[in-house]
């Protein structure tokens, strides 16, 4: 897997080049490359305050190399707003904390060390998040709105730990996230009082019935429990509000599920509704690994998952492996245990093909779910 290390990847651009350093400030760097339509703003190796606001089209901030966008407000450290088309950041350590607030430990859930609302907030099309870390906000590392097709990829990247979830999705389609870390851990904690790891690891959640996500792409990501502590380390897909569909075409393609610390729990994905008996489709695992579970329900009411796809997927030897219904147009294929639960030996996992313990399905048993090698079917 690779995770970024705090490396510049390419310099070509079509775009004029300027630097940082030449403007009384980053904000005036890009309000300077708005004014000419655009441009490659050059960040030498530094720690730069920021509350940086993106408005107009083809910005694009690129680091030499080991360079710091750091809180500078209680706003957020980037925030591309309407106009912003086709931003594009790389080479970043985002960081959601002044430098004061990195020296000062988090003292009983007070959320003492954090600072801006978001490392990095996207609501236009065609944003390009390369080579990058976050970590530190005092809600999310990334956080994703917009009414429509945002066609949104952030890659290579180190998504770190926040007060609430390192990613939230609110609404968009045509999302891909490919190579690189999604990690929770106790740093900091999404309550007063109580030291916790954040919300929810990786959290799509309509705020409002008007708001929808759709199609959504993770290859060769890691989503990574390190937390101590109790918290929902979880990849969280709540209720769309699309009438009782929940039709979410989501993606996992060479993907790991793992716990690293000794928090009670584990990653995995979990659907949440409303309300009972509603049905969530179109989410499809290819060559995964998990540690525990694959799926859950978040509550007692039963969930339903159509048309949907598991196919080289294994799991670790715990009994409870999916704890919700699969029904109609749903097929399984090659779905196996093992009790290596080592994420450093998980793809070797994955390509084994020794026997396992039985696999603890819950089918639709009135729909017309396809089982194909699987232990116990």
């Amino acid at each position: 897997m690779n995770i970024v290390e705090q490396m510049p990847t390419s310099s070509d651009s079509n775009l004029r080049k300027i630097y940082v350093n030449d403007y009384s400030s980053p904000q005036a760097a890009v309000d300077y490359a708005k004014s000419i339509g655009g441009a490659r703003i050059i960040f030498p190796k530094g720690d730069y305050p920021c509350d940086l606001v993106i408005n107009s089209p083809n910005i694009e901030l690129f680091s030499e190399g080991n360079t710091i966008l750091r809180a500078k407000s209680s706003s957020s450290v980037i925030d591309v707003k309407a106009g912003g088309v086709n931003f594009v950041l790389d080479g970043f350590d985002v960081r959601g904390q002044t430098l004061r607030d990195e020296l000062t430990s988090n003292r009983n859930g007070t959320k003492s060390n954090t600072k801006a609302l978001h490392c990095i907030r996207v609501q236009e099309r065609g944003a390009r998040l390369r080579n990058f870390k976050t970590s530190g906000a005092r809600y999310d590392g990334i956080y994703l709105k917009y009414d429509g097709k945002i066609d949104f990829e952030a890659q290579d990247f180190l998504i770190g730990s926040t007060a609430r979830n390192p990613v939230t999705i609110v609404a968009g389609q045509g999302i891909k996230f490919i190579r690189g870390k999604v990690s929770l851990d106790n740093r900091f904690t999404s309550k007063q009082g109580e030291l916790i790891s954040g919300l929810y690891l990786f959290d799509c959640e309509p705020n409002t019935t008007s708001d929808r996500y759709r199609d959504i792409v993770f290859k060769e990501v890691v989503f990574e429990n390190a937390g101590d502590r109790y918290g929902n380390n979880q990849v969280i897909f709540q209720d769309t509000n699309i009438g009782n569909s929940n039709d979410l075409g989501v993606y996992f393609e060479d993907c790991e599920f793992i716990k690293s610390g000794i928090a009670t729990g584990s990653a995995y994905v979990r659907l949440k509704a409303n309300t009972q008996l509603k049905e969530f489709s179109n989410m499809h695992f290819k060559r995964t690994y998990h540690q525990n579970r694959a799926m859950a329900i978040a509550s007692g009411g039963e969930l339903l998952l159509k048309n949907s796809s598991f196919n080289d997927v294994v799991i670790d030897d715990k009994s409870l492996t999916f704890a919700i219904r699969l029904s109609s147009g749903t097929v399984v294929n090659n779905v196996r245990t093992t009790a290596d639960k080592s994420s450093s030996k998980s793809k070797a996992a994955v390509s084994s093909t020794s026997s396992s313990k039985p696999i603890n399905l819950l089918l639709d048993k009135k729909s017309n779910v396809k089982v194909m090698n699987v232990v116990g079917y």
